[in-house]
């Protein structure tokens, strides 16, 4: 009986501590199971998340390049990338995993592609850099320079030399003495004689063709004694261009004319010089027009003191014209030329008008002339 009992007990006991295990089998079954599905959701969760926070910081991250004009380096790089490589799915980004994105009820995977805001097309940008023009050199222009002559001690001892190693502006200063040659002018020059201590320097062309020769234009010609000029065509100071002044001069014993003015000199100008014993006029204009003539001594001439032929508008003021073999003042085939305020004495005709007008001649003074007035 006791043994019955005891067996009874132990049978009741297995079958127990059966059902215990297999209760406690199946539950640990559902608690793997909900740690299983715990874990699942936590883990698609976090890497969802994980996912979603990289997508919009990679966005963000992305700015449009700044272009400047520094930039060169900037666009070269730009020109290498291959746009349509550089567009693709979040998938792509993130280890090609491909993420889902809900968009409304639709289940459909949406794929995002990575493109800035800024299309900027390369090929079409044009960066250009101002360059600074080059400064144009100044021109600085040589300060005249004066070139002395001397018959001893001087860099130069003729006038020629001189006048040869000058440029346009400078000075030619001639000291005491005489000088026998014959002077072109050829440069926009100032000539000029200096006593300097013997007296005023003398240019002698010695009976052979014109002393000085203005032919530059724009000259200026003072202090010199000149003489012994050769004969026709030749003069003491012969004038072929335009713009010259000649002043402080005296011309004596010339070939021919004193001073000639010619083909078409004008705005010349002759003031306080002599002009005396010319084999034929003091002063010979022709064909010049537009020249004045002020306060110059011009006498004993062999034929007329002055002489304007074919010369308009030229003006002949406050002369002293006297003791010349024909007429102190002549104009032939000359209109507008104004003659006035001079003193004419003792030539065989003071003023000699030759198809010329006489509205504009005086007042001046005449003086025991032949006659004072001659027209024709």
């Amino acid at each position: 009986m006791l043994r019955d009992c005891t067996h009874k007990r132990a049978i009741g006991g297995f079958f127990t501590l059966a059902l215990l295990l297999f209760a406690g089998l199946a539950q640990g079954a559902d608690s793997a199971d909900g740690i299983n599905a715990s874990l699942n959701e936590s883990s698609n969760g976090s890497i969802n998340d994980s996912i979603n926070d990289s997508i919009n910081a990679s966005l963000n991250a992305i700015e449009p390049p700044i272009l400047g004009p520094d930039a060169t380096s900037g666009v070269q790089e730009m020109r290498d990338i291959d746009l349509e490589e550089a567009t693709g799915t979040v998938g792509d980004i993130e280890n090609e995993t491909a993420v889902m994105v809900e968009a409304g009820e639709s289940e459909e995977p949406v794929t995002v592609d990575i493109v800035s805001d800024t299309t900027i097309e390369a090929e079409n940008i044009s960066i250009t850099q101002e360059v600074p023009e080059k400064a144009e050199a100044e021109v600085v222009e040589a300060l005249p320079v004066t070139h002395y002559v001397c018959l001893n001690g001087c860099a130069f001892t003729t006038i020629q030399a001189a006048i040869e190693a000058a440029v346009d502006g400078d000075t030619v200063e001639v000291g005491s003495g005489t000088y026998s040659e014959n002077v072109v002018v050829d440069k926009r020059i100032t000539l000029r004689g200096v006593d300097t201590g013997e007296g005023i320097p003398v240019v002698n062309a010695a009976g052979s063709g014109s002393a000085v020769l203005l032919e530059a234009g724009g000259s200026v010609l003072e202090g010199l004694h000149i003489t012994n000029s050769g004969p026709h065509p030749s003069a003491g100071i012969e004038v072929v261009s335009s713009d010259n002044i000649i002043s402080g001069c005296s011309i004596w014993n010339s070939g021919w004319w004193g001073i000639y003015l010619k083909g078409e000199s004008t705005n010349n100008t002759v003031a306080n010089s002599i002009a005396s014993n010319s084999v034929n006029d003091g002063i010979m204009v022709f064909r010049s027009p537009g020249n004045r003539f002020v306060e110059n001594t011009i006498m004993n001439n062999g034929d007329n003191g002055i002489q304007i032929l074919e010369s308009e508008k030229n003006v002949v003021e406050r002369n002293v014209v006297g003791n010349n073999t024909n007429s102190g003042i002549s104009l032939e085939s000359s209109q507008n030329s104004e003659v006035k305020g001079n003193v004419i004495t003792y030539n065989s005709v003071g003023i000699q008008l030759l198809n010329s007008g006489i509205d504009r001649v005086g007042p001046n003074r005449f003086l025991g002339n032949g006659r004072e007035m001659g027209i024709a």
